[in-house]
């Protein structure tokens, strides 16, 4: 995973940006999973399937130009099929276990049989109700995110795209392909920094979540524990139960149950009172975990000054700059 860019916010902000950034990305995921009707690991596998399929656009300065052009959409002849074994390494998946959810997303007609017996995304899938209204969804839902982060101190290094065509036709569709990139680069910081299966990523970052999304949105709070080592303790973090785990995930209970042990062996999580699960203190506080906040940091730099690029700062969020959290459920 690349680390291209420094953070340009204050070193005394970072705990909190990525608690922002963990927050934007369960959102964001949940409202993908119920678009495509199916659970948080086949989304998952879904966003790297598309953008296995044409990553080489963005990598070919040729090909790219004719991608990008406002309200193309690459056609079939440019999509590049993805074996299933590439998407389940990319995603630290056991291969029958890719395979299972690759049949469910073939059976939905969310991806179809290319060649050498790769997968591909199917363009008319972009023309579905339910798809552009997720595409919609992430829009705003991105709008408010990059005003959060400004107003934590992080702001793009490269000026906003003032072009009206480019801003109003050609950027929800380009917000949606950058939030894809930054989801699955989140997925490969969670599994490759923490040497975490996929599933096993995704609950960490939701119990964490849960853990302290209070702190999150308190303005107190966010600026008392906002930096990398300033960790919320112990005694303010909130549990989250195994099943409302699976709820908000999208899960089969025995999965989460399941995984949800893992983290409790590996010691990655600890139980509470209540016999909920919590992330403590001190495992927020080994160096490789601040290491990885600070790495997200830069990721979230690079995908602040990527959006951008495409035309969205915050300004474009009506000027309000009022925006300073997203919203979310309750935790439970």
């Amino acid at each position: 995973m690349s680390d291209p860019v420094a953070p340009t916010f204050p070193p005394d902000v970072r705990r909190h940006v990525v608690r922002l950034a963990g927050d934007f990305f369960l959102n964001g995921a949940e409202a993908i999973t119920k678009a495509i009707d199916t659970d948080l690991v086949t989304g998952m596998i879904f966003l790297a399937i598309v953008r296995a399929n044409v990553r080489h656009l963005l990598e070919e300065p040729g090909l790219a130009l004719g991608y990008f052009e406002p309200g193309d959409m690459p056609s079939e002849a440019f999509r590049r099929p993805v074996s299933v074994y590439a998407i389940a390494r990319e995603l630290r998946l056991p291969y029958e276990t890719a395979r299972r959810h690759v049949r469910k997303l073939l059976a939905k007609g969310l991806c179809e049989r290319g060649g050498d017996g790769g997968v591909v995304f199917p363009p008319e899938v972009n023309d579905r109700p339910e798809v552009r209204q997720a595409v919609a969804t992430n829009f705003h839902a991105t709008v408010r995110y990059v005003q959060a982060l400004a107003d934590a101190g992080l702001v793009a290094t490269c000026g906003p795209a003032t072009d009206a065509t480019v801003r109003d036709v050609y950027m929800p569709r380009e917000v949606a392909r950058l939030t894809s990139d930054y989801f699955l680069s989140t997925v490969e910081l969670l599994t490759t920094n923490l040497n975490l299966e996929l599933v096993e990523g995704l609950m960490f970052l939701a119990i964490t979540r849960a853990n302290t999304l209070h702190v999150t949105l308190d303005p107190a709070l966010a600026a008392t524990y906002s930096g990398v080592d300033e960790i919320p303790p112990d005694a303010l973090r909130r549990s989250i139960s195994v099943y409302a785990l699976a709820r908000d995930l999208r899960l089969p209970y025995e999965t989460a149950r399941r995984h949800g042990g893992k983290l409790l062996d590996m010691g990655f999580c600890e139980r509470a009172s209540d016999r909920g699960l919590v992330v403590p203190a001190h495992v927020h506080a080994r160096e490789d975990f601040k290491a990885g906040v600070e790495t997200y940091g830069r990721i979230t730099q690079a995908f602040v000054n990527a959006l951008a690029s495409a035309g969205l700062a915050p300004s474009q969020a009506g000027g309000a700059r009022s925006v300073a959290t997203p919203t979310m459920a309750r935790a439970r």
